[in-house]
């Protein structure tokens, strides 16, 4: 489904964009709108312009402007979009990046996802803070390192300098024990660490997936525990962060009291221009007619969320509401942080909100003088319209960050001439944009199809303006386009290569002075073949085990109506840390005065806390057993599945121990941990050395990396130096491969280099924050006997999750035994595995390019 209607879709009109060096001027609009048949000429944000035209040419278009490049518009699309490295994301990222192969015990649809790789063209989120108002969070999660906000007007200790009568507030602040304790110890922050990770989890650190705005800033704000909240410590905490310059507050939780101080601090959060986005609830009930509060509520600044699954499909549990529900966001089997510094798979509207506070950071970064309500618009404007919405929610859509990465990408690429017959092909890619002056490089990447995966073609020739260049073991080649006066403007590259028959995917990404402008965008390149157009609508099996069967599920301990509590919890033993998600505090009064009933609509024994809205997760490290299927039947009883516990901690009723939210059958699997990674024997590393020499790279100002030449069969330790290398740095070679530095000081760190293929690699070091400074081409790996590029047997670490010391998550892998580095084409080309091109899968071959494509995010 096209997703961009701004230009009247069914109309008729013929689009095509004019693109001309220097932009088009006001005199060349004006002539363009006076060409027969034109009902339309408007400028874009690249200095190019669109005309509509009722059978328009584009040779009509070039008469008017000479030397102009004339393309057709087309629509751009989600499915398949591809953009995330981090590890876990090709099994489990289906929330970010939906390839229709990448989700956990569901069923599953390519393009039934946030499309964050798109939205991050627009940028990652970096200088926003989302206030996660929740049960605190592990700040020490790798994943989520560097994120959580420091108070500029207070340093931590007992003396309250900014004087907002909470001494010490350094990092936030816990309204449940009134101290400056963010982590919640003691408690159970189990609920707060997965909604935090979703929002904000780093991004190609070589740790898990990512969240939808990865370098947010994240301002912890605990006003409960385990699977209890306060509401009116809710308010206390939406104003301490309208006060303390959150841009949007997170809100995973309610109940059916505090509406009145709950809609007075949304005000005051309004006028301070912070955005609340609320869950709509886990009940499955119409949030029209059942009140819920902060989500029953009415703002302009407060967005309302659902849950929705891998299929574009409402979860079972979610509420819903033509009037009160605004959107829905993915929130089924969601992989996320857990806080014990590993990862879990959770499900409810408390993950689907998270998707859409991160979404709205986003927005706020690329309009920061917009009002709340105006980034409310603009967000639920640019929805995919989801047909399984319709009359559930305001806008009948699920989020999608697609519309805002096409308006702020500093490079828009168009693909021509991606058709043609084997030999000779010549494919156009045309780049504009509006960076200035400065020297540009442009990076090619060619893979190919084989046995239904795409792979980097290695070796290949690639010509352009006369040079040729081979591809590298990652299906790269560089080319150096010198230094442009007039900036980027409109760029064209005429590749020449020799292919075979096939189905191929090139790509083009642009750097100036080193730095990337914007991600990669491929497009398929077919040889001799015609495009496919496979149905997405159809979902397709979810991730296998390694034993390629489908993981069963624990029979579950369900609580009635007549007895809420699940088999080992006793009512009147519970601690307010304790409570399960979706349970009430037995015996427990809510400091605002009586406590609303659980979110899940079971009955309250006495008063209760209101309940965070995560309906539970994947407890990690059991072996799966037989499955529990909900019966048709139970449909009709309010107590969704998130009162189930699956195989509970004895005497512990957190959420750890609880089921999801979701009555899909199997979403209460455990999950089986992953093996350690095998050890693997490092033969000798010949002395290969060599040191390279830069003049004080990027941010970092890197100086020099040495030996520049290792072996591909790693443990060679190599140094960098720089000037100005940030605490806490971490390493990646290539586009896959993340390393942990065994050293690091402001002027040198040192890595051991993981067992990669042949080639040369760019070596990317990052800040925590994100900001990375990059040595091209600054490791040449070389076979040690100069055949073999890596031992036999060894699978190739660069797709995996190299150089991590942390315990892996709790989730299996999503398939079996190791397949080859490098296998031969049909007609003898060097195919490399890549992470990065599989991870296409089917979505890259429904982008029609036949005429002309924008391609996607890659």
């Amino acid at each position: 489904m096209a997703e961009d209607s701004d230009f009247g879709p069914g109309d008729g009109l013929t689009r095509l964009v004019v693109t001309v060096l220097g932009g088009i001027t006001a005199e060349q609009l004006i002539a363009l709108e006076q060409v027969t048949g034109v009902e339309s000429a408007q400028t874009l944000f690249d200095g190019s312009a669109l005309v509509a035209g009722d059978g328009t040419t584009p040779e009509q278009l070039r008469a008017v402007v000479p030397g102009a490049e004339v393309t057709l518009s087309v629509p751009g699309q989600v499915a398949g979009r591809v953009g995330v490295t981090d590890p876990a994301w090709s099994s489990y990222g289906w929330n970010l990046e939906n390839t229709g192969t990448n989700a956990y015990n569901q069923a599953i649809s390519a393009g039934a996802d946030v499309a964050a790789p798109a939205g991050w063209a627009a940028g990652t989120g970096r200088g926003m803070t989302v206030a996660i108002i929740d049960t605190g969070i592990m700040t020490t999660h790798p994943d989520l390192a560097g994120s959580v906000w420091t108070n500029p007007g207070e340093a931590c200790g007992s003396v309250d300098t900014d004087h907002d009568g909470h001494a010490g507030d350094c990092h936030g602040w816990n309204f449940y024990k009134n101290s400056a304790d963010v982590t919640n110890a003691g408690g159970d922050n189990s609920h707060g660490t997965g909604v935090a990770g979703v929002a904000g989890a780093r991004a190609g650190n070589g740790e898990g997936s990512a969240g939808v705005a990865p370098d947010v800033t994240i301002m912890p704000l605990v006003i409960g525990s385990g699977g209890a909240v306060d509401l009116s410590l809710g308010a206390e905490a939406i104003r301490y962060a309208a006060d303390h310059g959150a841009d949007v507050v997170n809100a995973s939780w309610g109940g059916e009291g505090a509406s009145t101080v709950l809609s007075q601090a949304i005000a005051y959060a309004d006028s301070k221009g912070v955005v609340v986005v609320a869950a709509a609830g886990n009940d499955a009930l119409n949030r029209d007619t059942s009140m819920f509060y902060p989500a029953s509520l009415n703002a302009e600044n407060l967005i309302k969320v659902g849950n929705s699954t891998a299929t574009d499909t409402m979860s079972t549990s979610s509420a819903y509401g033509a009037r009160s529900v605004d959107l829905f966001a993915p929130g089924n089997l969601v992989y996320t942080t857990k806080n014990n510094g590993n990862y879990w798979l959770v499900s409810g509207t408390s993950i689907a909100a998270p998707h859409v506070a991160a979404a709205a950071a986003l927005y706020r970064a690329a309009d920061r003088d917009a009002t709340p309500a105006q980034l409310k618009a603009r967000l639920l404007a640019d929805v995919t319209p989801v047909p399984a919405f319709a009359g559930k929610s305001v806008t009948g859509g699920r989020l999608s960050l697609a519309a805002l990465g096409r308006t702020a990408a500093p490079v828009h690429y168009s693909f021509t001439g991606m058709t043609a017959e084997p030999g000779t092909v010549s494919p156009r890619i045309v780049a504009t944009g509006t960076a200035p002056a400065g020297d540009y490089q442009a990076r090619l990447s060619l893979g190919m199809e084989h046995q239904g995966t795409v792979y980097a073609l290695a070796d290949q020739p690639i010509t352009v303006g006369g040079v040729a260049t081979a591809t590298d073991s990652t299906g790269e080649v560089a080319i150096d386009l010198g230094y442009r006066a007039a900036g980027l403007g409109s760029l064209v590259l005429d590749p020449d290569l020799h292919l075979e028959e096939g189905r191929y995917v090139l790509s083009a990404q642009l750097f100036r002075d080193g730095t990337a402008l914007g991600v990669a965008y491929a497009a398929p390149l077919l040889v001799g073949q015609q495009a496919q157009q496979p149905d997405a609508s159809t979902p397709t099996p979810s991730t296998p085990t390694p034993d390629n069967s489908t993981p069963s599920t624990p029979t579950p301990s369900t609580p009635t109506p007549d007895n809420p509590t699940p088999d080992n919890s006793t009512p009147g033993n519970q601690t307010p840390g304790n409570p399960a998600p979706g349970q009430p505090s037995p015996g427990t009064t809510s400091p605002g005065g009586a406590g609303p009933e659980p979110e899940d609509g079971s009955p309250s024994p006495g008063s209760a806390t209101p309940a965070p809205e995560q309906s539970a997760q994947q407890p990690g490290g059991t072996p799966p057993t037989s499955p529990a299927t909900p019966s048709p039947g139970d449909s009709g009883n309010p107590a969704p599945d998130d009162t189930t516990r699956s195989n509970p901690t004895p005497g512990n009723s957190s959420p750890a121990d609880m089921a999801p939210g979701d009555t899909d059958p199997g979403a209460t699997a455990p999950l089986p941990s992953i093996p350690a990674d095998p050890v693997v024997p490092s033969p000798a590393t010949p002395d290969l050395g060599g040191q390279k020499d830069y003049p004080e790279v990027g941010a970092a100002r890197l100086t020099s990396i040495a030996p520049a030449r290792v072996s591909t069969a790693g443990g060679t330790v190599v140094t960098v130096t720089g000037v100005a290398i940030p605490t806490g740095a971490r390493v990646r070679i290539g586009n896959n491969s993340g390393v942990r530095p065994s050293t690091v000081s402001s002027t040198q760190l040192t890595f051991t280099t993981p067992s990669l293929v042949a080639g040369v690699y760019d070596v990317y070091v990052f800040a925590p924050d994100g900001t990375q400074s990059v040595l091209p081409a600054g490791l040449t790996y070389v076979a040690p006997d100069g055949s073999s590029p890596l031992p036999p047997g060894v699978d190739d670490p660069s797709n995996d999750d190299p150089g991590s010391d942390e315990p892996g998550p709790s989730i299996p892998p999503s398939t079996g035994g190791a397949e080859p580095v490098g296998v031969t084409g049909p007609h003898g080309e060097r195919l490399v595995r890549s992470a990065r091109f599989a991870a296409l899968g089917g979505g890259i071959w429904r982008l029609d390019c036949a005429r002309a494509c924008e391609g996607l995010p890659f």
